[in-house]
């Protein structure tokens, strides 16, 4: 999503979990094996909304990523 501030909208790993219906830890090993794309900010992990979008689109489609 962009906010109305013209940015990526940007969610923490709970949200994200939350988002997609698993545990932290999954979404944890998700970046880990570079399946999502993750950042810092301080010293939490975000993941931009259209990341999500494009994981769960390649997740439903059954691409490897």
């Amino acid at each position: 999503m962009i906010s109305e501030s013209g940015e990526s909208e940007c969610v923490s790993l709970s949200r994200a979990a939350k988002i997609l219906g698993v545990c932290v830890r999954t979404v944890r090993r998700e970046i880990e094996r570079r399946k999502l794309i993750a950042f810092r900010v301080g010293r939490s992990l975000r993941i931009r909304m259209s990341e999500l979008r494009r994981y769960i689109e390649a997740q439903t489609m059954g691409l490897q990523l």
